[in-house]
């Protein structure tokens, strides 16, 4: 009889509990041996990438994806996720947030992704090789007070 009561209890916390959220965002992490600085964040599933565009001074950059198949399905609609990534040397400090709301992008499956950086700051964003990744790509910027040889010798 304890033990038929305490399935019960089990049973009625889990019914009763508030739904735990799902993420879309597996992990963001630095990769290393790049002759640029990168960033991975990792998706939960496989996305077709639509486009994506920034702020003239780079400091938001929107993406626009379509899910392969639902990311959360029979899911209710959800608030935004939102991830904190701490910066890492060239990378500044950003934030992610990811809106699955159908508005976002007339496709059947939206993902809709902003980045804020905390400063203004020259990135590339694209699809990672593995469909479910976007990579952030952070080229170094050309040293304009240094000189080349192929500019010193011209006249």
């Amino acid at each position: 009889m304890r033990c038929i009561s305490c399935v019960a209890l089990l049973a009625w916390a889990a019914l009763a509990s508030p739904p735990v959220l799902a993420a879309v965002i597996d992990e963001i992490a630095v990769e290393r041996g790049d002759a640029v600085p990168r960033v991975r964040v990792r998706l939960t599933g496989p996305v077709h990438y639509i486009r994506d565009y920034a702020s003239k001074n780079g400091e938001l950059v929107n993406v626009q994806l379509e899910a392969l198949a639902p990311l959360l399905p029979g899911e209710p609609p959800f608030p935004d996720e939102v991830k904190y990534f701490r910066g890492d040397g060239a990378i500044p400090p950003f934030t992610v947030r990811v809106s699955l709301d159908p508005r976002c992008e007339p496709v059947p499956n939206p993902v809709c992704i902003l980045i804020q950086y905390e400063r203004p700051v020259r990135s590339h964003v694209r699809l990672g090789e593995d469909r479910r990744s976007l990579l952030l790509d952070f080229p170094i910027a050309p040293d304009e007070n240094k000189r080349t040889p192929s500019t010193d010798n011209k006249e």
